[in-house]
């Protein structure tokens, strides 16, 4: 299953990318508030899905923890997220962008401690969660305030292209 759900993510992201590369809106950069650090290209979609307000995310996030030299934990997730943004359904400013996404992400993760697991790697695999408020500070900058089940509350900046 674990494999199956990682050839459907690899063949997602690449389709989106290759797909959509002319379509690249913004590139972003975000921070949690448990230290992971995050990159991602969003590309606008809208046009395959009727015209509605659309777009897919491909991201790669860190997370790394080290409670001393002997003790580490870091785990990357690699995800696609299809995202839905509100402003124009609800009418709002527009510099105000709530959305919400829901996609596939692979995550891998590696522990080297001490007791009787010194060190553990494995990959898993499952549901992608966010939801958020994007607001533009300028025509090419914006901040993205969200909540993920990776990063947990997060801020980000992102660059339009």
């Amino acid at each position: 299953m674990r494999n199956i759900v990682l050839a459907a993510l690899l063949t997602t992201f690449f389709a989106i990318t290759a797909e959509a590369a002319d379509q690249l809106t913004h590139v972003g950069l975000d921070f949690s508030t448990n230290s992971t650090l995050g990159i991602h290209g969003e590309f606008d979609i809208s046009a395959r899905a009727d015209n509605a307000p659309v777009s897919a995310q491909v991201f790669i996030k860190n997370f790394a923890y080290s409670d001393s030299p002997a003790i580490t934990w870091n785990t990357t997730g690699i995800g696609a997220v299809a995202i839905y943004d509100f402003n124009t359904k609800y009418q709002l400013d527009k510099k105000i962008h709530p959305y919400a996404g829901i996609g596939l992400m692979y995550v891998h993760h590696n522990w080297t401690g001490i007791g009787t697991e010194p060190e553990y790697t494995g990959v898993d695999s499952g549901l992608y969660v966010t939801g958020g408020v994007r607001y533009s500070l300028t025509p090419q900058v914006a901040a993205d305030f969200s909540y993920n089940n990776f990063g947990t509350l997060t801020l980000g900046i992102n660059l339009n292209i």
